[in-house]
């Protein structure tokens, strides 16, 4: 398998390909063995890029897709191009050889799967996937879950709710829906008497996100806090 990679954060970006070199290798996890607990697996969401990178980059990306196709040129397998966009120049530095101690490409690799990725990569997960939201799904029941088209009817005759929106600040501020109360998951055991304040303890209590998983962790949480007996539904 080939691997055209890209990616652009802030206002610079990189392009690779992996899979085509000796044996398929050297491997994403050669170049980068160590995983930086600092600067983490940052997102576009929590840190911004500049709108016109990841386009140049896929641009790029798609050049090199269509020269492995055809079969012209020299596919970048053994060079890494790195993009600046503030000063408009392009870097390219030669991959170094593959690492015999790779932990996913070397004869003793201990990373096998997804789930061995993610472990490996527990500290340096941006600030937006924590231990909670990482998680693929969160089981709720039938009756715990609303769909689109019926939280829009709710919305449009007028039943009272509580709107929980539980991204980050920053992505609350980016859009969100009229009524919108943002709690940030992270801070939502902390702020639980707040939500109770606003249901008063019967108005039901909607949780939003942006991809569904934070939400449904959030409804997790306060199913298990109203069964205690006196917080909101």
């Amino acid at each position: 398998r080939v691997l055209v990679s890209g990616s652009a954060m802030g206002t610079e970006g990189q392009l690779t390909v992996y899979g085509c070199g000796v044996n398929g290798r050297p491997c994403y996890r050669c170049l980068y063995p160590r995983a930086n607990p600092t600067e983490g697996c940052k997102s576009c969401s929590d840190n911004g890029v500049l709108g016109t990178v990841p386009g140049l980059i896929g641009i790029l990306q798609a050049t090199e897709a269509l020269k492995l196709l055809t079969g012209i040129g020299t596919p970048m397998y053994d060079r890494l191009l790195m993009y600046d966009a503030l000063q408009c120049s392009f870097y390219t530095i030669k991959k170094p050889p593959a690492n015999k101690t790779c932990p996913a490409c070397g004869p003793d690799a201990t990373i096998k799967s997804m789930a061995d990725s993610a472990q490996q990569s527990v500290a340096a997960r941006g600030p937006s996937v924590d231990n909670a939201s990482f998680r693929i799904e969160v089981d709720l029941p039938h009756q715990q879950r609303i769909s689109c088209k019926d939280y829009e009817k709710a919305r449009t005759i007028g039943t009272p709710h509580v709107l929980l929106d539980v991204r980050v600040s920053r992505q609350y501020e980016m859009c969100f829906l009229d009524g919108a109360i943002n709690i940030p998951l992270d801070e939502l055991e902390a702020n639980l008497d707040k939500i109770e304040d606003l249901s008063d303890s019967t108005k039901p209590v909607y949780c939003i996100c942006r991809r569904g998983i934070a939400s449904a962790e959030a409804t997790k949480i306060l199913s298990e806090v109203m069964a205690g007996g006196n917080h909101p539904r």
